[in-house]
């Protein structure tokens, strides 16, 4: 949001509040060695400075002859914890009040907080990082899988958020997943009888066409033998709906210098286009489609996040 506040050598012209919580303080000062003392209260609360940067203003040099290389700055401040909705910010410069803004931004932690202020020097182990199985189905996928004729399996299913859904719409649905310790705790008691844990090997421990409907959400992306997991899918069931990542944000962002962050998922082995999907599906599936899930835009440019394959009439009946 544009402002117009002078400081002590300086000035602060524009004040950004983001939905993760931060507020970025944006200005210029003719002392580059010294930050403008600034501090931010959001809703009335002190918020912690989470450090600043200096920036090229050649606006501000040409205009105003400032005598600083790096005249401008940003000093970024943090939301406590416990604020959902941001309703006000103030600023105050050396102990004073100077600027007050109205709003209502509703707080999201954002994912990787930690890598606005962490303190160590992190490794790939600690970055590429993976995370606990989603407590809640995407409803995207719901809104999909429900349209699939029953029994549906969920081929790594979690701890069963998608299987509670589509039960709890009535559908006939059951999953199965690796038996892995983090799986086994968080599976409740619900969906327990529901969920078969196995050792990852092939085949499925199914009979030949024992379900109508398989659906495999972000799954495939994991397991290195790729090509045998959609043969046993199309073993078991006569139907299936795939999703992966979209490899194709990747280059559709590389003007913006932008990577989407769930392709930092540590264990990702497998990177599909629709293309190299529909290669792969073709050979157990005679007919496939595409679709698309979770659109979001980057300055404009409009990509997504997942590749949806509704696959039928397996190949080998």
């Amino acid at each position: 949001m544009p402002v117009a506040v002078s400081i002590a050598g300086g000035a602060v012209d524009e004040i950004l509040i983001t939905q993760g919580g931060h507020v970025e303080v944006v200005g210029w000062s003719d002392n580059a060695d010294v930050m403008p003392p600034l501090e931010v209260h959001v809703n009335g609360v002190p918020a912690r400075d989470c450090g600043s940067f200096r920036l090229p203003r050649p606006d501000v040099l040409g205009a105003l002859q400032v005598r600083a290389r790096l005249p401008g700055f940003v000093q970024r401040f943090a939301a406590p914890a416990e604020i959902a909705h941001i309703k006000e910010v103030t600023l105050w410069s050396a102990g004073q009040p100077v600027a007050r803004i109205g709003t209502d931004v509703a707080v999201h932690q954002p994912d990787y907080s930690n890598l606005f202020d962490e303190l160590r020097v992190l490794h790939r182990e600690q970055l590429y990082g993976v995370g606990p199985p989603a407590p809640e189905a995407n409803a995207d996928v719901v809104a999909l899988a429900r349209q699939l004729p029953g029994p549906v399996l969920d081929f790594g299913c979690g701890s069963g958020a998608l299987v509670r859904a589509l039960r709890g719409l009535g559908l006939d649905a059951c999953g199965i997943e690796l038996s892995r310790p983090e799986i086994l705790e968080s599976v409740t008691d619900d969906v327990r009888p529901f969920i078969t844990m196995y050792d990852g090997t092939m085949p499925l421990p199914f009979r030949d066409g024992q379900f109508e409907s398989v659906v495999c959400s972000e799954v495939l992306e994991h397991i290195p033998d790729y090509a045998l997991a959609v043969r046993e899918m199309a073993r078991v069931a006569g139907h299936a709906l795939i999703t992966v990542p979209d490899m194709s944000a990747v280059p559709a962002l590389h003007p913006h210098f932008v990577i989407p962050w769930h392709l930092l998922e540590a264990t990702h082995v497998n990177f599909f286009t629709q293309s190299s999907l529909h290669a792969l599906l073709r050979r157990s599936f005679r007919r496939i489609s595409f679709s698309r899930l979770g659109p979001f835009e980057v300055n404009g440019t409009r990509v997504f996040t997942s590749i949806v394959a509704f696959c039928a009439d397996p190949a080998g009946r």
